[in-house]
């Protein structure tokens, strides 16, 4: 059978496969929108948090990507997991970039935070520390309290006190309550901030402190953008 017509009645011309291979795949067509790259430490609580709060939100039109036990919880280990995704997503044929990427870690299981900091400010990425642990950003959410805390038990202590009820990291199944006071808790994150630690960009020496309210934000940005 011969070559079919195009509508001038002139025989269509098939690409090679030479010609074929050489244009490469394309790219997938997504929804206009900022995608999110988030890589969590720990595996249950915070990646939880986030997904919960993507699912609420139904950014259908922005990509928030979760990563936790894949990558181990040591700092410098996420931000490296951060840093190939980042490379690895320029020959993606789904994506062109991340436009925002965030490694949520820890201060207090680790005794060193400073590998993790300064890969993450050569690869742009943004570095989320909580000072002791993510938690204290869940007790932001009823409370502006800057006492400090000596270790994880007394944290969930306090927190148990607001949730009237036993804390568990294997999730964050009180979502519902306190997603809608997210802008009491990032009030009360900025407040102790500005106030208890004059600013301080280094979060290893201020406990209580966190930055969860950062990542929170740009979400909510973007979620409202996608809306317009």
């Amino acid at each position: 059978m011969g070559p079919r017509s195009n509508k001038k009645g002139k025989p269509r011309k098939f690409k090679s496969g030479v010609e074929a291979r050489r244009l490469g795949p394309r790219k997938a067509v997504l929804p206009l929108g900022k995608t999110i790259l988030i890589v969590c430490e720990d595996s249950k609580s915070s990646p939880d948090y986030f997904e919960k709060l993507r699912e609420t939100l139904r950014l259908g039109t922005v990509n928030v990507e979760v990563c936790g036990k894949e990558c181990g919880s040591a700092p410098i280990n996420v931000v490296n997991y951060a840093k190939d995704k980042k490379r690895s997503v320029k020959t993606s044929t789904i994506i062109d970039k991340y436009d925002e990427i965030f490694c949520i870690v820890d201060v207090d299981e680790h005794t060193s935070l400073g590998n993790a900091v300064q890969t993450a400010r050569d690869n742009g990425i943004g570095l989320i520390i909580s000072n002791p642990c993510f938690e204290y950003w869940y007790i932001l959410h009823f409370e502006k309290t800057g006492s400090s805390y000596n270790d994880r038990p007394q944290l969930y202590k306090a927190l148990e006190a607001h949730l009237k009820r036993a804390y568990s990291k294997s999730g964050c199944d009180f979502f519902e309550v306190i997603y809608p006071l997210t802008g009491t808790a990032t009030k009360n994150s900025e407040d102790i901030l500005r106030s208890q630690w004059q600013g301080e960009a280094d979060l290893r020496k201020c406990n209580p402190s966190t930055h969860v309210h950062r990542v929170v934000e740009c979400i909510l940005e973007i979620a409202t953008q996608s809306r317009r």
